[in-house]
């Protein structure tokens, strides 16, 4: 090329050489183009790489919660089921027997819940826009920072009910006995036996924290089914993502 441009100029052609100067930075330029797409192309590759494997821990986290929200659920539901069947007891003053020993033991107990957010947090610290589907990217903020810190919120609630209302009741008119719940391994006995369960009947202060305890798991039971929906759904959106970005 330094050769041809040379014999140009010598030979005064300088049309040929403007014409010859103009190839050449076309030339170049394409060889720019070139070379910043294949950059460009790279570079997609390593944050689809990077993406697929956000997205791999994000659904293990995910599933993570989901277990984690359904044993919740069960342990919220199994607690509602007891405060009916002793509100039952009281209406038909039925004696006291293992059935009842054990509701009042199933009250009182609830399940850690526990996140899963590694990944979540990974997400925060790179960046949001780290996952390139809007969709996606919505969806995931709005169960870690939604549905999962209520599930959370709502729990510590119930604490300050069982703790600050109902055992101090069950203090005042219980006394313990063998357990019933074959669950507890931790403790021989429980606070589960009625002292007089004919004045417990006509306690309206504790009929009152039952029955607001009771209220109050079925609000649980009604947000913790809503998350589990949408962790399920979720949960195979993300797969098809992660599919898509593979192929």
């Amino acid at each position: 090329f330094r050769r041809i441009r040379q014999q140009l100029l010598s030979q005064n052609k300088f049309s040929k050489y403007m014409f010859y100067a103009i190839g050449e930075i076309v030339l170049v330029v394409i060889g720019i183009l070139i070379a910043l797409s294949i950059n460009n192309w790279n570079e997609e590759r390593k944050s689809s790489k990077l993406e697929i494997k956000i997205l791999k821990e994000l659904n293990n986290d995910l599933k993570t919660n989901l277990a984690e929200v359904d044993e919740t659920f069960n342990t919220t539901n199994n607690r509602q089921l007891s405060t009916v069947l002793i509100f039952d007891y009281f209406k038909n003053k039925y004696p006291v027997d293992d059935s009842l020993k054990q509701a009042f033991e199933i009250i009182n107990m609830d399940g850690l819940f526990n996140v899963a957010n590694t990944a979540y947090k990974f997400i925060e610290n790179q960046g949001v826009n780290t996952l390139s589907n809007d969709s996606i990217r919505i969806r995931i903020t709005e169960m870690y920072e939604r549905l999962l810190k209520n599930i959370q919120t709502r729990e510590a609630n119930n604490w300050e009910i069982v703790n600050k209302e109902l055992l101090p009741l069950m203090n005042q008119h219980f006394v313990s006995s063998p357990t019933i719940d074959s669950s507890i391994s931790f403790s021989v006995e429980a606070i589960n036996k009625p002292k007089d369960i004919e004045s417990l009947r006509e306690d309206a202060e504790f009929r009152n924290v039952l029955l607001r305890l009771q209220n109050w798991l079925l609000l649980r039971l009604k947000w913790q089914k809503e998350t589990l929906a949408s962790l399920e759904q979720l949960i195979l959106d993300v797969q098809i993502e992660i599919d898509k970005l593979s192929n």
